[in-house]
């Protein structure tokens, strides 16, 4: 059914690639996505400053609802993929397949308006600006995503590239709880010909790298979590004692008691290095944790059924066991209606290039029977 759209659907994909933009500036991607659906007949309202809701009103009729969501924004990366069609904008790329997402969302919504006289089910598409800096569901939630009426369900979907063409979808729990984190240390600066003057800032937080590190080999978990530092600044001169290092990080846990666990462990392992030190150490959470969210049981045994019907044996149904340590504001839509997030994997063989990183590819074969997969769920929810 999909396979007369396979061009299309790879030539969007292709020009999204081509054309990202970042979070909140994605004003070319919103305009395109515009002019794409207004003449498919889709009423569309804006969402401050680029996001769009989208629906058919012929199909505002229906008894069911399903609101399918789509993110918009690239990530400031710069592309090393050498594809034909790599990024145009420096210091900006596609890396999470939101490229992927935003391509199979318009041509679902084309197939879904050349049904509209007999599609059963009123479909709500969201495209969600953001979504890599935590800014988009807020937004499309305060624009009334989810209101007028309250949808039946939430469909989600991503790309990933750590396995070859199928589909992934998890049975109950579907992400992890994660939060951001930023520790201080503070010392005392002096010359080095002076060192007894001074608190050394920098061996302070070396002591806070490697109490990380040893917490994540040490820390008895329930299932799978980890925290990290990704970045570390402090110094001014090199002949000066640092007086100040900002290290910035994040814990990520499939379960909650994992994530207080490892917050909880390393702040005592921070009072340890201060009194050890005399540094003073410091460590917020700038932001509340992103929660983990769960599948619904009766949408996850539709998708099973669909994905088995479309994938075969390239369908997985995936247990606690194979918890990945992502997470996403999407928790926020299930905590209003029932919801599923699949996966369909796009790995490109000797290619498999983890999300975020600047050679990330995905396999185009897959595209088509993911929109398939998506239609078929959609109208069996």
């Amino acid at each position: 059914m999909v396979q007369k759209y396979e061009a299309e659907l790879i030539n969007l994909r292709r020009h999204f690639h081509r054309n990202p933009e970042l979070g909140l500036e994605e004003f070319e991607t919103s305009r395109f996505i515009r002019n794409y659906l207004e003449p498919l007949g889709y009423e569309i309202k804006g969402v401050d400053p680029t996001g769009l809701i989208a629906e058919l009103p012929e199909l505002r009729s229906r008894t069911r609802t399903v609101v399918l969501r789509a993110e918009m924004d690239g990530l400031p990366i710069q592309e090393k993929t050498g594809l034909a069609y790599a990024s145009l904008r420096d210091g900006c790329m596609h890396a999470c397949g939101h490229d992927a997402i935003l391509a199979s969302a318009l041509i679902l919504a084309k197939i879904i308006s050349e049904e509209k006289e007999h599609f059963p089910v009123c479909v709500r598409f969201l495209f969600e600006p953001a979504e890599e800096i935590g800014e988009g569901t807020l937004r499309m939630l305060r624009a009334g995503a989810l209101e007028d009426p309250v949808p039946d369900g939430f469909l989600m979907f991503h790309y990933a590239a750590d396995q070859t063409y199928g589909m992934a979808v998890h049975e109950g729990q579907a992400s992890a709880m994660i939060s951001g984190m930023q520790i201080t240390v503070d010392g005392k600066s002096s010359h080095w010909c002076q060192a007894e003057q001074g608190i050394d800032s920098i061996y302070g937080a070396s002591l806070v790298c490697q109490a990380v590190h040893d917490l994540n080999e040490t820390y008895v978990r329930k299932g799978p979590c980890i925290v990290g530092i990704g970045t570390v600044h402090g110094g001014n001169y090199p002949n000066i004692i640092a007086d100040h290092v900002e290290l910035t990080g994040g814990i990520r846990a499939a379960y909650e008691e994992d994530f207080y666990g490892m917050k909880n462990a390393l702040e005592k392992e921070l009072h340890r290095i201060e009194k050890q030190t005399g540094t003073h150490i410091r460590m917020v959470f700038p932001k509340d944790p992103i929660l983990a969210f769960a599948n619904d049981p009766e949408y996850t045994k539709i998708a099973a059924e669909v994905g088995r019907r479309i994938f075969k044996d390239r369908f997985l149904l995936e247990g606690e066991e194979e918890l990945f340590l992502s997470g996403d504001n999407a928790y926020r839509y299930f905590q209003h209606t029932r919801g599923l997030f699949c996966v369909f994997l796009a790995a490109v063989p000797e290619k498999r290039y983890p999300l975020h990183h600047p050679c990330f590819v995905i396999d185009e074969k897959v595209l088509p029977d993911s929109v398939e997969a998506l239609y078929e769920i959609i109208r069996s929810i």
